[in-house]
């Protein structure tokens, strides 16, 4: 398994349409990862993810970037819960999305796909919930946004890292 450098405890978040796509690194070393469907209050899934995997360090997509391309409402939720996890004293790491796309294109990876399957060479336990390729016909398969929180975390922590 790979770890990253930090060794807090670091829970990296992506929003969907769905409800929340988490990693948690704990010590430099992927323990957990998944999708947890929303109820309707997001911040209450941050908590429960906070609480549940006493995460020092939360990692966001930065909804202030130049190039964001997130909604109004998912922009607006974004900074609700960096709010919220600093009045929780948590650390938060904002990393621009726009910045992640552009050091994986310098590298060969020009697609979430292409992302998501150099991520999960790096993390083998993440290999056993890479979907297949989208089909250009298909909706988005909710397991990639696994790997667009994990990109995040490992911009944050360890931009060498995403490169092959």
């Amino acid at each position: 398994m790979t770890s990253i450098p930090d060794r807090r405890s670091i829970v990296g978040i992506d929003p969907t349409e769905r409800g929340l796509a988490f990693v948690f690194f704990e010590g430099g070393h992927l323990i957990d990862w998944g999708t947890w469907r929303d109820d309707g209050n997001e911040l209450a899934l941050l908590d429960r993810l906070l609480d549940g995997f006493a995460a020092d360090v939360l990692v966001l997509e930065d909804a202030d970037a130049s190039g964001c391309l997130r909604r109004p409402r998912v922009r607006e939720m974004l900074r609700a819960m960096a709010r919220h996890a600093k009045r929780r004293r948590r650390t938060v790491t904002k990393v621009s999305r726009q910045e992640v796309r552009s050091h994986w294109k310098q590298h060969g990876a020009k697609t979430k796909y292409a992302i998501a399957a150099a991520i999960a060479e790096r993390f083998a336990d993440l290999a056993m919930v890479l979907p297949p390729p989208r089909k250009i016909y298909r909706s988005e398969d909710a397991r990639v946004q696994i790997f667009d929180a994990a990109s995040l975390v490992l911009h944050a922590f360890d931009p060498a890292r995403l490169g092959p």
